[in-house]
């Protein structure tokens, strides 16, 4: 085999080696992930300075309200909005509202952002789904799933993992209490809000599956 030959089979495995190394990457992303990525490259289009300056005004804008502190509450916020190509964001919706005054600082943060949009020439562009979390240190709960996040330190005390409310939920569906066992499925539909699991659970205490 001549030398020409050797080279281009050598730059030939080198590609499909590339290849596959990309094709088991993808492969091995979470669903959380890929999400993130392509909303990631939808705001890096549609923001003027992109993804990076879209969470720099959220980290600069947004506070963890001391009433949300003080009573052990973290969750994601899934906020869903539309931009259109002339660059007016609209619609804009809290699908998992968490109170305390966490939906009024997330308010706050969308006002600031009001005339920073790029134009687009397809409709594709202009639906965006942003989850939102606000998380206390120390606390184990559901990190994978949040673009943007707020985290402190605790209020003094350590806040309750989703283990507990998990346990507590569990422990009440096991005796057929329903209703008692509702509250800690509430807890965990805005702790871990994609989780089709406590979606579902929720429905059934509710008895509107």
């Amino acid at each position: 085999m001549n030398t020409p030959t050797k080279t281009i089979l050598f730059l030939l495995l080198i590609t499909l080696e590339g290849i596959f190394n990309t094709a088991v990457a993808q492969e091995n992303k979470s669903i959380s992930q890929i999400r993130k990525d392509n909303l990631i490259e939808l705001l890096n289009y549609r923001f003027k300075g992109g993804f990076y300056t879209f969470e720099k005004i959220f980290t600069q804008s947004v506070e963890y309200p001391p009433m949300a502190k003080g009573n052990c509450i973290m969750g994601i916020a899934i906020i869903s909005f539309r931009v259109s190509c002339e660059g007016v964001a609209y619609d804009i919706k809290n699908k998992i509202p968490l109170g305390f005054g966490i939906d009024g600082e997330i308010s706050k943060f969308f006002t600031k952002t009001e005339g920073m949009w790029n134009t687009c020439r397809d409709d594709k562009y202009t639906r965006f789904e942003v989850p939102i979390q606000f998380k206390l240190l120390g606390t184990i709960t559901n990190t994978e799933d949040a673009l943007l996040v707020i985290e402190e330190n605790n209020p003094g005390y350590l806040c309750n993992d989703d283990e507990y409310y998990i346990n507590k939920m569990e422990k009440y569906l096991q005796k057929g209490k329903q209703k008692k066992a509702l509250q800690y499925i509430e807890i965990m539909v805005r702790r871990d809000p994609y989780n089709s699991y406590y979606q579902d659970l929720r429905k059934k205490a509710l008895g509107i599956e």
